[in-house]
């Protein structure tokens, strides 16, 4: 009893000769050479079951019925694959033909069969004469974790480029609109300690200047032009300063600064030289700012006085003004410290920033 389990264990299963397997597993015309010992013979189908060859004559009934180890060879262009499963010889389903039927069709030759079967079903490969092509996708299949992680990135990939392309589109609008709405002023920003000017009435030359002067004492004179000798007295017990270019014996011209005197409180007052554009621009609209050098931008007024109306008038290209800011944004500690001014073309008109100092 045992000794006949053990023989039926090691025999392999024999397959029927008239063993139905065309309406299950389909015959493909998937192009093969089937080399049974020195018999090279072209296939002409193929099944999970079966393969099928053109023999050259009629089967040899002594033939019929044995079993080989066939080798069947696939050929593609560069390389083939190749197969040996153990195969029965039967008669095929028409003349000429002869079916070699797998004793296993389970067996380990069965992933390389199925794989070549299933790519021909699917169109990866192609016929060519007795050769195959392979026509599918030259990377294998990602799994859906790997292809969802493949297509976040490329997400975020699409995403960091259009948003980098924003930034540099506005990066490159705003420096355009810089360009042709914005201007700098050349000549620099003086912010100083506010005082009351006192200035040359008549043309002439400086004959008396005493900047230790009290109240009501005579702070300075000047012989005019006219023959007559101007006395002008200081109106406090204040601080003076004397203008630059002034001295005894120096000569001047009407609304020349002779000298400044700063009362009990400590004002601040930003004096610079415009050019005449850029006065221009400020009263047609456009908005002025002074620049400081630590970053703060003051919206200021262009004040304009009777030293700008001389100066335009002797024909100077750039011309002294006055910048007012709002009360609060300038301190005593800005006095000394370095600024621009900038002047800004709004997008939709404005009101100029230009007023006129009374005298």
């Amino acid at each position: 009893m045992t000794e006949q389990t053990m023989m039926q264990t090691d025999m392999p299963g024999a397959v029927p000769h008239d063993f139905v397997f065309d309406s299950e597993h389909p015959i493909l015309p998937i192009p093969f050479t089937a080399h049974i010992g020195d018999e090279k013979l072209d296939g002409s189908g193929l099944s999970i079951a079966a393969a099928y060859v053109s023999a050259p004559g009629d089967l040899d009934p002594s033939f019929e019925g044995t079993r080989h180890i066939v080798k069947l060879q696939f050929d593609f262009e560069g390389f083939s694959i190749t197969l040996f499963p153990e195969m029965r010889v039967a008669r095929g389903t028409k003349d000429g033909e002869v079916a070699l039927q797998f004793m296993d069709p389970t067996g380990g030759h069965l992933p390389q069969l199925r794989y070549i079967i299933n790519s021909f079903i699917a169109g990866d490969f192609v016929t060519m004469g007795s050769m195959l092509a392979y026509s599918g996708p030259t990377e294998p299949k990602k799994d859906k974790v790997a292809e969802k992680e493949d297509r976040n990135r490329r997400l975020i990939r699409s995403v960091a480029v259009a948003v980098i392309s924003g930034v540099l589109i506005l990066l490159a609008l705003n420096l355009m609109r810089v360009r042709l709405t914005e201007s700098y002023e050349a000549r620099p920003v003086f912010i100083v300690r506010s005082g009351s000017e006192m200035r040359a009435t008549s043309p002439g030359q400086v004959a008396f200047l005493n900047p230790q002067a009290s109240q009501g004492e005579v702070v300075y004179s000047i012989a005019a032009n006219s023959g007559d000798m101007l006395n002008f007295k200081l109106p406090c017990d204040c601080e003076v300063t004397v203008s630059d270019g002034i001295f005894e014996g120096a000569t001047v011209l009407p609304i020349d600064s002779i000298l400044t005197f700063f009362g009990s409180s400590v004002d601040v007052k930003v004096q610079t030289q415009m050019s005449i554009e850029g006065l221009s621009k400020a009263m047609n609209g456009d908005h002025v700012t002074l620049e400081m050098r630590d970053g703060r931008s003051i919206p200021v007024t262009v004040s304009v006085t009777s030293a700008t109306n001389t100066a335009a008038q002797r024909g100077d290209l750039f011309l002294p003004v006055t910048l007012v800011a709002e009360p609060g944004t300038l301190s005593i500690e800005d006095i000394g410290k370095p600024a621009r001014v900038r002047l800004s073309k709004p997008l939709f008109g404005g009101k100029a920033d230009v007023v006129t100092e009374q005298s």
